[in-house]
């Protein structure tokens, strides 16, 4: 287990998880998001999957520190909202699925954190909003960005620009929640997830995963021409055959075994 005062990340059978812990509603100041940050890039090769949680009890994350942010400089704001981007698109950039399980409140930019997860799984009466926008700023850490990418121009201005706040369940009519859960189930649910996709072909499905980031800044050319070269790439792997046989020989396969091999 490797930690730092506020982020903890705990390692199991390929599974890590990123557990955010600064009472009492896990506010984003530079040093708790360099953390996450430096966590996600610490994660090596033997990750199979992420899991990105909280702690602290019925609360995901808060999102920006706004007392810090008031009296630090302006300087000093610009630097965190750097720190913030490139700790959130560091969950984006790690080969391995990433999983953010959001029991409780996620706001700003933790509502921001959970849409950089490649999954999202979603407490039914969690509440999700930017609120950037109704006190002068902007949601800076991806959440224009991000939001459009995930749900379309029509509802991501609505939360956007009115800072509305939503619940699980309405997340997951909206496409932003992948799974909707009761309450109190997410992280459950999302290292049920994580064990699946660890046990799984590790080369399949990190490719798979830079399709999908991918897709939505090239041309439909480039990208079947990528997934044409990713195909290949695949098909070539260990894991890939000893999937394609056991599936023939109607046995469960053993993807870990085979990339051992």
């Amino acid at each position: 287990m490797a930690s730092d005062p506020w982020v903890r990340v705990e390692h199991d059978d390929g599974v890590a998880q990123v557990v955010l812990e600064r009472p009492p509603v896990n506010q984003f100041d530079d040093a708790f998001v360099c953390m996450v940050r430096d966590a996600v890039l610490a994660l090596g090769p033997h990750t199979r999957a992420v899991v990105v949680r909280s702690a602290v009890p019925r609360m995901f994350a808060a999102g920006g520190d706004i007392p810090w942010m008031a009296r630090v400089s302006i300087e000093e704001q610009l630097e965190f909202v750097r720190h913030c981007q490139d700790a959130y698109s560091a969950f984006e950039r790690t080969p391995a699925p990433t999983i953010a399980a959001v029991d409780g409140p996620a706001m700003g930019g933790g509502f921001e954190l959970a849409l950089c997860c490649d999954i999202r799984v979603v407490g039914e009466s969690a509440r999700l909003g930017l609120p950037e926008a109704t006190i002068g700023l902007i949601a800076g850490a991806g959440g224009t960005q991000r939001l459009v990418r995930a749900v379309g121009q029509g509802v991501a201005r609505d939360l956007l620009l009115t800072g509305r706040r939503i619940t699980g369940v309405e997340a997951g009519a909206m496409g932003i929640a992948s799974r909707v859960v009761p309450d109190g189930t997410a992280a459950e649910v999302a290292l049920d997830i994580a064990r699946r996709l660890a046990d799984g072909p590790a080369e399949a499905i990190q490719a798979t995963k830079r399709l999908a980031v991918l897709a939505p800044d090239v041309t439909i050319e480039e990208g079947l021409a990528r997934e044409r070269a990713e195909w290949e790439a695949v098909r070539r792997s260990a894991a890939t055959q000893e999937g394609l046989e056991a599936f023939a020989e109607k046995r469960r396969p053993d993807f870990r075994g085979a990339a051992q091999r």
